[in-house]
C-alpha cells in the first residue's frame, strides 16, 4: 500500500494533515508552533513549549505525566525547538500504539489525545502563571540547552557564523534565544507567552497511522474553533541578500583546530540542480571537497557543504589547523569554481544522484521523518512526494548545475581560531 497523504485547512492559520501507511504500528500526533524568530521571543517560546509537552491541569509535572502515559502502553511525549530560516519552529508529538495491539481492545488512541488536547489547551496554572515546578524544570532545561551549544565546536562555530552571515535577519538568533534573556523569564511572562502563541502562531498538526482515524481532526478542529485566533503574518522563505563585500570574521576561543565556515548565497530558485550541486560539492565521503580538500591535499580534519533552501544559502563548514586556514579558504573556493567550470565527471553526478535517491528512499521508514518531510515540503510552497522528488534529481543536467553553481556569490568567510593573534 502506498502513503495516502492529505491536508485542508481546519482554522485560521492552522493545517491538519493526515499521512496514513499501513506498515506503521503506532500512532504520532505531531503538532507545530512556528512564528517569526524573535531574540526576544525565542527562549519564551521553547520554555513555553516545554512545559506544554510535560505536564497539564491534571497532571501537573512530568513525573505524573509520565506515569500515566507509561501505563498506556509506553505512551511517549516530546517536545523539540528548531529553527528553519526566519522561523522559529516548536513542535510538540505523542506517539502510542495503534488500538488493535492493545490487549483488551482498548480505544488507546482517544485517551492518548485527550491528555495531549490538555497538555496544549489546559495547561497546569497557579497564581496567574505556569506551575511554578514545571516550570523551573523547564527553565533549568532551556539554560542548559543555551549553555550545551557551545560543547560542540563545529555546530556552535555555524552558529556563531550565522550571526554575520544573516546580520539584521531574523536568522542570525539561535533557536533557544540567549542566556541574558532566558534567566529573566518567570512563569507568568512564560503564560502571557503562551497565550501569545496560540492566538499569533501558525500551527501545522500531523497525524501519522496506519488508518485514517477523522475523530483526530474534529477534535482539534473543535478546540481551535474555541479560540480567538489572529495569526501574525510570516515569511517561510525570505532570501538572504548577498553583501556588497565579503565580510571576514575571526572570533578567538578556546579550541584545539580552528572551524572555518564560508557562505556563499544565490537568488537561483531550481532547487534540485541546488541540491545535486552540493552534494557534489561536499555532502557525501565522495564530494569534491572531500576527496581534494580533505584527502588529497590534507587541509582539514572535515569539509562539508549544505544549502539552506529557505535562506539561499549555502554554508561550507570545516575543522582546520590555523596554518592551513588560507589554503583551505583557496582551495575550497577552488572545488566550486571547478563545478562552474564543469570540471566533474560523470561519475561523480551519478554517485551523488544516487546518493540523493537512497536519502530520499527512507523518508518513508518513520512517523518523524515523514513530518519532516511535509513540513518541509509545505513551507517550501510545493507539496509532493519523495518519489517526485526523486524523480526530479533524476532529471536534472550537467547544464542546470554549472547555471546553479555559476549564481553562487561568496559572502562570508567565519574562522573560529585557539591561535593567537
Amino acid at each position: 500500500m502506498s502513503i495516502l497523504y492529505s491536508r485542508e485547512q481546519i482554522s485560521d492559520g492552522i493545517g491538519f494533515t493526515s499521512i496514513i501507511d499501513s506498515k506503521f504500528k503506532t500512532n504520532t500526533i505531531n503538532l507545530k508552533f512556528f512564528t517569526e524568530l524573535r531574540e526576544d521571543a525565542a527562549p519564551l517560546n521553547a520554555v513555553t513549549a516545554g512545559i506544554l509537552g510535560s505536564s497539564n491541569s491534571k497532571y501537573k509535572n512530568l513525573t505524573e505525566l509520565t506515569a500515566r502515559l507509561n501505563a498506556l502502553y509506553g505512551t511517549d511525549i516530546g517536545v523539540n525547538v528548531t529553527k528553519r530560516g526566519d522561523i522559529q519552529v516548536m513542535t510538540i508529538s505523542i506517539s502510542s500504539i495503534d488500538n488493535d495491539y492493545t490487549l483488551n481492545g482498548e480505544d488507546l488512541t482517544s485517551e492518548v489525545l485527550s491528555i495531549f488536547l490538555d497538555c496544549l489547551f489546559s495547561p497546569y496554572i497557579e497564581n496567574g502563571g505556569f506551575g511554578q515546578e514545571i516550570f523551573n524544570f523547564r527553565k533549568k532545561d532551556l539554560l542548559d540547552s543555551i549553555d550545551s551549544e557551545i560543547n560542540n565546536k563545529r555546530s556552535y562555530a555555524i552558529l556563531q557564523a550565522q550571526k554575520h552571515i544573516f546580520e539584521g535577519e531574523p536568522s542570525a538568533n539561535s533557536s533557544y534565544g540567549t542566556r541574558t534573556i532566558a534567566e529573566k523569564i518567570t512563569p507568568f511572562m512564560a503564560y502571557e507567552a503562551y497565550k501569545e502563541m496560540i492566538k499569533t502562531a501558525y500551527i501545522e498538526v500531523y497525524y501519522v497511522g496506519a488508518k485514517d482515524n477523522p475523530v483526530i481532526k474534529e477534535r482539534f478542529t473543535e478546540a481551535f474553533l474555541k479560540l480567538y485566533r489572529k495569526p501574525h503574518n510570516i515569511a517561510l522563505n525570505n532570501i538572504s541578500p548577498i553583501k556588497n563585500e565579503v565580510k571576514n570574521v575571526k572570533d578567538k576561543l578556546d579550541v584545539s583546530q580552528s572551524k572555518m565556515v564560508m557562505a556563499f548565497k544565490t537568488n537561483h530558485t531550481d532547487l534540485y540542480a541546488i541540491k545535486l550541486m552540493s552534494t557534489i560539492l561536499g555532502e557525501t565521503p565522495f564530494s569534491k571537497l572531500f576527496a581534494n580538500v580533505r584527502e588529497k591535499l590534507s587541509l582539514c580534519y572535515y569539509c562539508a557543504s549544505g544549502f539552506n533552501e529557505s535562506k539561499g544559502t549555502l554554508m561550507v563548514d570545516s575543522g582546520v589547523e590555523n596554518v592551513n586556514v588560507d589554503k583551505a579558504r583557496v582551495e575550497i573556493i577552488n572545488q566550486l569554481e571547478d563545478i562552474k567550470k564543469s570540471n566533474f565527471t560523470d561519475e561523480e553526478m551519478n554517485n551523488s544522484v544516487l546518493s540523493i535517491i537512497n536519502s530520499l528512499k527512507g523518508v518513508n521508514d518513520t512517523p518523524t521523518s515523514l513530518v519532516n518531510w511535509y513540513f518541509s515540503r509545505y513551507c517550501r510552497g510545493e507539496i509532493i512526494s519523495p518519489d517526485e522528488e526523486i524523480n526530479r534529481i533524476k532529471a536534472v543536467t550537467r547544464e542546470q548545475i554549472i547555471e546553479v553553481a555559476k549564481s553562487f556569490k561568496l559572502d562570508t568567510i567565519y574562522v573560529m581560531t585557539g591561535e593567537e593573534e
